[in-house]
């Protein structure tokens, strides 16, 4: 493991950059890492906004699209949210448009809108809602991802988790997963990783003893042992 340090998107914020370029330079950045094999990204946010330019730089560096498992309690898929195309609602929007996944298998989901259910009809993506969890849980427990494509790419949004295991983070959503439900749906995951994030983690809630840092350290460290095999 190596720490690449990180991109200094708030300091180029400050100085007004836009959005656009920002996602750029966070493309441009994962790409540089690649291109020093056999580095595989693993980025850490930050909100869900930054899985769209990580997961273009994984694409356009490896030249074809990736299967991608997503572990949240959102869809992220709006086609924008409040007026913004790059916001941390839509980059799964951002992902499918450009074509850089071919299959996107959301897992946890339990605020679910109407226009989110439409843009997963657009695109093909396979939603698991929780309230089908314990139907779905054997087939989410076996998936195998990646064949035809350049990879998989796994992005972890910490609020996939129910409250009780990780209070500490932005968007608080009741009736999630356990942190073993996420573990077994990982590790028993089949396919060859070439990237992926956690997100969402937001210190300034983890007001419980440090709790959601320690649980989100640990999805890192399970997150890296698997793209290590």
């Amino acid at each position: 493991m190596t720490d690449a340090g990180d991109v200094p998107i708030q300091g180029m914020r400050s100085c007004g950059v836009k959005d656009e370029l920002l996602m750029r330079t966070i493309t441009e950045s994962v790409k540089l890492i690649m291109d020093e094999p056999p580095l595989r990204p693993l980025v850490l946010g930050g909100d869900h906004s930054i899985s769209f330019p990580v997961v273009r730089g994984v694409t356009e560096y490896l030249g074809g699209p990736v299967d991608i498992l997503h572990i949240d309690a959102h869809p992220d898929i709006y086609h924008a949210y409040e007026g913004k195309h790059y916001s941390h609602a839509s980059p799964f929007a951002r992902i499918m448009e450009g074509g850089h996944a071919r299959r996107l298998v959301q897992v946890g989901l339990r605020s679910v809108t109407q226009e989110q259910r439409d843009q997963a009809k657009k695109f093909g993506v396979e939603q698991h809602e929780m309230r089908t969890f314990n139907r779905d849980r054997e087939k989410l427990e076996n998936l195998h991802l990646g064949e035809g494509v350049k990879g998989v790419y796994v992005s972890i949004d910490v609020d996939c988790l129910d409250p009780a295991y990780a209070p500490g983070v932005s968007h608080i959503e009741p009736g999630g997963l356990s942190f073993r439900d996420v573990m077994n749906i990982l590790q028993n995951l089949k396919g060859n990783i070439v990237g992926g994030d956690v997100v969402e983690f937001n210190p300034q809630r983890d007001t419980v003893d440090g709790m959601t840092a320690m649980v989100a350290a640990k999805l890192v460290r399970e997150l890296c042992a698997k793209m290590s095999k």
